[in-house]
């Protein structure tokens, strides 16, 4: 994860202002972007200072920096625990006196609008990188968590979403953010390299030379769609026996996971890998990228996939469209059916020249769109806007946050 930001650092600028950023215990996309953030902060010349778990890969990244860390464990939001991590968070701001408090995530997002209104220093930047948990699109089911989205809409004095469909989501329900909320697409490092040759990681994977590898990177969560992939991989294995799979990644499906993969006689062919070191490596391995979800805001991965010229087969779900060019980047199935992700799969794999060509408008539409640095110009922007709204506000009573009515369904 360390080589996310290793070459967007460099010599750092002037003073740019102090920003606090705070995100939740994550791997993944979303801590990559934040790491990715903090690299690029730093660099440029900001104040950085960080809020997150004590254990994990942006903490890690943080200390590596010499970058603040303060260590507040966020549980998912509209528990008493987010009164807790809001306080100590609230004793973060005040002694690091950030103008932007930048949360990532429900969660964070939830403590950072608690805290704000606990101090006066600083607006709150709030990141939403994918749909609410127990939510159907952006309409939360639960009472609870009708009240803690309230709060962070109303709190926050902006909100970026990585895709568009997050925001028109979030509009179709809340109409009332609209003047405060932009989308920001995520951001990877398109021109890193991949730490191994592509041969040495498959070697690593007992993978001999010229065998069909399919893989797909994700947490092992319900809304990743991880058993449509392994049913999908045995209707390939079906049409094309060499074919091998690798399923990379951690979290609460792995016992279904092992179980479906025994179920479906796949030992032979599909490698549960747990979570990587580097999944950069493990992708430009690979001959085709899996994204299976049936939910998703965006997707990091396969922003990685493209940049190195790799294939995305996908489901057309949340931002996924805004990322893969269907029938010219990769192609775009439903969610949940199993049989379609495996024909569209098969199909790049028996069309060498065809998968070549789409690998190739991948790599120039991610280095056109999908690069680190123009989410870092977009997100800075977004913070000299707030500093400004705050020199102009003269710091009222209420720290110069921007209050909106509404905010929750009733």
């Amino acid at each position: 994860m360390d080589a996310v930001a290793r070459t967007i650092e460099g010599e750092a600028g002037p003073a740019m202002g102090k920003i606090l950023l705070v995100a939740p215990p994550a791997r993944g996309g979303l801590a990559r972007h934040v790491i990715s953030l903090l690299a690029g902060l730093k660099r440029d010349g900001y104040g950085v200072a960080v809020a997150c778990d004590p254990e994990g890969p942006i903490g890690d990244a943080a200390r590596d920096r010499s970058v603040s860390v303060f260590e507040i464990p966020i549980s998912p939001g509209g528990t008493p625990q987010a009164a807790l991590a809001a306080a100590r968070l609230a004793r973060a701001i005040g002694e690091v006196q950030p103008q932007v408090v930048h949360t990532h995530g429900f969660s964070a997002g939830l403590v950072g609008a608690l805290a704000l209104a606990l101090t006066s220093s600083g607006r709150l930047a709030a990141t939403l990188h994918s749909y609410p948990p127990y939510a159907e699109g952006m309409r939360a089911r639960r009472r609870r968590d009708r009240w803690a989205l309230g709060l962070l809409f109303r709190g926050a004095s902006r909100l970026i979403t990585v895709s568009d469909a997050l925001r028109r989501d979030l509009l179709a329900v809340h109409p009332e953010v609209a003047d405060k909320t932009v989308t920001i697409l995520n951001g990877i490092d398109t021109r890193a390299a991949p730490a191994a040759a592509a041969a040495d990681t498959r070697s690593s994977l007992g993978m001999p030379e010229g065998t069909p590898l399919v893989g797909m990177i994700a947490r092992l969560a319900p809304q990743k769609g991880i058993s449509d992939f392994i049913q999908a991989a045995r209707a390939i294995v079906d049409l094309l026996p060499a074919a091998q799979f690798v399923l990379a990644g951690e979290g609460p499906l792995r016992e279904e996971a092992e179980s479906v993969r025994r179920e479906l006689e796949l030992e032979g062919c599909l490698q549960l890998l747990g979570e990587v070191e580097s999944p950069r490596d493990l992708i430009a391995a690979l001959d085709v990228l899996v994204i299976a979800s049936v939910s998703e805001g965006s997707s990091v991965v396969a922003m990685e996939a493209m940049s190195l010229g790799r294939p995305v087969v996908a489901t057309a779900v949340g931002g996924v469209p805004e990322v893969v060019a269907d029938k010219e980047t990769g192609f775009l199935v439903e969610p949940g059916d199993p049989e379609a992700l495996a024909r569209a799969v098969v199909s790049v794999l028996q069309q060498p020249e065809l998968a070549e060509q789409m690998g190739e408008r991948a790599r120039r539409r991610a280095a056109a769109e999908f690069d680190v640095r123009r989410m870092l110009e977009q997100t800075e922007a977004v913070y000299a806007d707030l500093m400004r709204e705050e020199m102009d506000s003269g710091r009222s009573s209420t720290g110069g946050r921007t209050s909106t009515a509404g905010g929750e369904e009733e």
